[in-house]
């Protein structure tokens, strides 16, 4: 019997020690916790200095890492150089505590490793004061329209349908810049309009509305326009700014001129010296787009949507799918009346009834024709007949 009760206490010994290793080892971390390795090289033979070294290092990394996981891809590379030189330095004052879990020496080198924890609050609060949203944001659907003038000519792709189907180099790095950053470019090429209509819109300066028409045409969130010049061979000039379609309004502006390096003989020689330029308008122009799109992002409004001319309950659950799946700024769609042949749903969206209808009807894949019909005040009615 006594045998037993040992080996019973034995067992719970074990099994307690147990638990107590995850925990010291972080196998239990929690959500402002997290493991973080450092480096210091031991000059001299002073190991304590060395050791002092890494675990700066591995608290600073350690802070790197939980910013970088909490902003996601699209909200550290907006924000990089912001929590480069605003947050990052200050590390030391966004970690709560922190232990050593192991420490090896080798080769010249201390290495440790450390469980810490950051102060949430400190670290949000930081990240708001230096203007960083901390807001998950759909994708950005964006559309440029960026001339190119070379030795005083000048080209467009709107002006004509020849032009339409070229993609110049400025427009391929602006697209790969603004992709890089989380931003959804419009591959305009593959929904071609028809150009026969659209005589008004053909102008290389082209004003404010007739850029928005473009944005609708293409059911674009924002319009980036603006014109890239290569003067007497030597510099760059490069215009940018942006529109926010559902409003009609200029979000913010960029432009800059910079000495060009080399000579410009192809198409990946322009590209390569655009990028930089290109790259550091769009560390800019992303912020400030993200936060007007942020404002509006928030704001939830309850729509009444009926869609008519359904004789199947399932067309109206396709459409519902629609919506909920592929409509940006829907986050529900509860059915809520059956008349006849139609059927009525109160819609959440993040924006107004104008937005709604113009993403619905101006989406490039909606699951069948449809148009906006007749409705009482206050009531968006959909028809497939």
């Amino acid at each position: 019997m006594m045998c037993r009760i040992a080996i019973f206490f034995f067992a719970g010994f074990l099994f307690l020690g147990f638990h107590l290793s995850q925990a010291e080892t972080g196998d239990n971390l929690e959500k402002n916790e997290l493991l973080s390795i450092g480096t210091g090289t031991v000059v001299r033979g002073n190991s304590a200095s060395a050791k002092k070294r890494a675990i700066t290092q591995a608290l600073m990394k350690g802070v790197e890492d939980y910013i970088t996981h909490l902003l996601g891809n699209q909200g550290i590379v907006n924000n990089f150089e912001r929590v480069t030189e605003e947050i990052i330095p200050g590390a030391k004052e966004e970690i709560e505590n922190f232990h050593i879990l192991a420490e090896h020496q080798v080769n010249g080198k201390y290495k440790v490793l450390i469980k810490l924890r950051v102060n949430e609050e400190i670290i949000g609060e930081k990240l708001r004061s230096a203007g960083v949203l901390l807001t998950d944001l759909p994708l950005i659907k964006v559309l440029f329209l960026v001339s190119e003038i070379r030795e005083g000519d000048i080209s467009y792709w709107w002006k004509d349908e020849e032009s339409f189907h070229d993609l110049s180099a400025v427009e391929l790095t602006i697209h790969k810049v603004f992709q890089d950053r989380g931003f959804r470019p419009i591959n305009r090429i593959s929904s071609p309009p028809d150009f026969e209509q659209l005589n008004n819109l053909t102008s290389p300066h082209l004003t404010n509305e007739e850029i928005l028409q473009w944005g609708r045409l293409f059911s674009a969130d924002v319009v980036i326009c603006g014109q890239s010049e290569i003067i007497n061979k030597k510099e760059l000039s490069l215009k940018l700014r942006a529109l926010d379609v559902g409003h009609g309004t200029q979000i913010c502006q960029e432009s800059r001129v910079e000495p060009i390096e080399q000579k410009l003989i192809n198409t990946e020689q322009i590209i390569e010296t655009l990028q930089g330029p290109v790259n550091r308008m769009a560390a800019t122009l992303c912020r400030c787009i993200i936060r007007t799109v942020a404002r509006e992002h928030e704001e939830i409004h309850e729509l009444e949507v009926t869609l008519t001319g359904t004789s199947r309950p399932k067309q109206f659950w396709v459409f519902r799918d629609f919506l909920r799946d592929e409509v940006i700024g829907v986050k529900s769609v509860i059915p809520s009346e059956i008349r006849g042949n139609s059927i009525s749903a109160t819609v959440e969206f993040q924006g107004d009834g104008e937005k709604f209808i113009n993403r619905v009807l101006k989406h490039e894949n909606p699951p069948f024709p449809l148009h906006l019909g007749q409705a009482e005040e206050g009531e968006i009615v959909f028809s497939l007949e």
